[in-house]
């Protein structure tokens, strides 16, 4: 992940950033802002297997949202610890993800990322057609920015 990735409300990275991400002592750490300063609102930890969402900046605590990657994709889980069935299924074709609500990839996605060079985009249609409704600059991999954009859209950061 590169040192600091930064979202933005529209889809073309111009402006201000309304949310970054950062990698800090072993964990990713997510601010309000754009420029990584304040108080963060919530943090990550990765492992090869993993991914575990934190309400704080620290990883301390219980965790509020889990992720485990598989081979063909990754699976959401709100309790924290996946168990139980996903709630989100994130199906990973080359710079493209598609993101269905029904936990295991069957029908049609509900949701999109495309990368575009550093910059993730996020779409409400499974097909990344029409104007993207949030931008992410920074993004060496989808992988790097997945979880930060399904925070802050579908799981209710972004205001």
């Amino acid at each position: 992940m590169s040192s600091m990735i930064c979202a933005y409300k529209s889809g073309n990275c111009n402006g201000m950033p309304y949310a970054s991400m950062t990698s800090q002592r072993g964990y990713l750490v997510v601010y309000d802002n754009g420029n990584c300063n304040g108080i963060p609102f919530w943090s990550m930890k990765k492992t090869s297997r993993a991914c575990e969402v934190y309400p704080n900046g620290n990883c301390n605590g219980i965790p509020i949202g889990y992720f485990r990657y598989g081979s063909r994709g990754t699976e959401f889980y709100p309790n924290g610890n996946g168990n139980g069935f996903p709630n989100y299924y994130f199906e990973f074709k080359g710079r493209y993800v598609a993101i269905y609500d029904n936990g295991n990839g069957n029908g049609f996605p509900k949701w999109s990322i495309r990368q575009n060079g550093r910059i993730a985009e996020f779409y409400s249609n499974g097909n990344c057609n029409g104007i993207p409704e949030l931008a992410v600059k920074g993004a060496d991999d989808l992988r790097d920015v997945l979880e930060f954009m399904f925070y802050l859209f579908i799981y209710g950061f972004h205001a």
